[in-house]
């Protein structure tokens, strides 16, 4: 297959989207690989759409480069991106990653929807699949530098709009991954791309979501219905926090109180982040800019032998923290004299 007018020859097929095919293509001029996204019929995609918000987006870290993009001899639409070795979805796949890696994603993935956010974007389909990694690791490193994390797919995204009703009484993302908010057909903002964030750190922590093991009624209405009850149902409970340190709970209630319309405040966000991530500094290089700024690298290192075992016991001790501060709350003080009068 060859593109008429075009230097890009298609080597191979990748896979395909509902409305799109993607190939492998070389660049002939330079032997650079790339990735070609085509409508599989003229004006039926979204690939429009993706070509508006990549041209806005670029130079923004994370976001991948628009190599080039047109229109084929049958009139469909394609966009040319550089080619990334594979997802988040399998990188979880092949091993289970650490809570350190884990978090330090969610901080990388925040300063990029904090840049696409600040462009008036949003992204509205996050889900592992869409969050793409530039280089494969080599046997001879093990680290992944924050540039390497891209974001992918913005065929679903919209330029925000307060005034706009567009984004209400319409599901968009996909069913896993979606906010509440595009369950109940409310109006979408800048949390609901936080809010699946979330559901994406909580899925590689623990390898699957309540929601995930729920039949499918064979009608995407009712499961859009139901798995938003269920959602709903385990926001707030210690099913998708009780793995993490306590500043995650943090984050997923800071995000349950913002409007739609509001930015949220991404350096308290990340400030949560960091925290949840000072016990493993050890593993990390940590930077001291100046005395008034410190900055801990975000490289995720992806095997350390001895880092399981350290942030296991920290997470833990948390836990029992919190637990036995419930059964704590539940006598009066002049009954407890000691741990051991405290019956769960």
């Amino acid at each position: 297959m060859y593109l008429e007018a075009s230097q890009y020859n298609v080597l191979s097929y990748i896979g395909c989207g509902s409305d799109h095919t993607i190939y492998k293509v070389e660049n002939s001029l330079t032997q650079e690989l790339c990735a070609i996204k085509i409508e599989k019929s003229a004006g039926i995609g979204q690939i429009k759409n993706e070509i508006e918000m990549l041209k806005k987006l670029q130079g923004i870290s994370g976001i991948p480069e628009l190599k080039s993009y047109g229109i084929t001899s049958d009139n469909k639409l394609f966009i040319i991106v550089p080619l990334f070795q594979y997802n988040l979805k399998e990188v979880a796949k092949e091993k289970q990653l650490s809570l350190s890696q884990i978090l330090r994603i969610g901080l990388r993935m925040t300063e990029i929807l904090e840049n696409i956010h600040c462009n008036n974007v949003l992204h509205l389909d996050l889900k592992p699949e869409n969050i793409m990694f530039s280089k494969q690791i080599q046997d001879d490193q093990n680290t992944i530098k924050p540039e390497i994390i891209q974001l992918i797919d913005f065929g679903l995204s919209q330029k925000f709009n307060q005034n706009s009703t567009f984004l209400k009484d319409t599901f968009i993302g996909s069913l896993s991954f979606a906010s509440r908010q595009s369950h109940n057909g409310e109006q979408l903002g800048f949390k609901d791309d936080l809010e699946s964030l979330i559901y994406i750190l909580v899925y590689l922590r623990n390898q699957k979501l309540p929601w995930l093991q729920k039949p499918s009624w064979g009608c995407k209405k009712v499961d859009i219905q139901i798995i938003g009850k269920v959602k709903t149902f385990h926001y707030n409970s210690q099913t998708l926090y009780s793995n993490f340190p306590l500043g995650f709970q943090d984050i997923m209630q800071y995000i349950d109180t913002l409007k739609y319309y509001v930015m949220p405040d991404y350096s308290y966000i990340k400030s949560l982040f960091l925290k949840m991530l000072q016990p493993y500094s050890s593993f990390f290089q940590t930077k001291q800019i100046s005395s008034f700024q410190n900055v801990i690298n975000t490289s995720i290192i992806l095997y350390n032998p001895n880092e399981q075992n350290s942030e296991e016991d920290i997470i833990s001790c948390e836990t029992k923290y919190v637990l036995i501060s419930k059964v704590i709350s539940k006598y009066a003080t002049n009954q407890i004299k000691s741990i051991s009068h405290i019956q769960s």
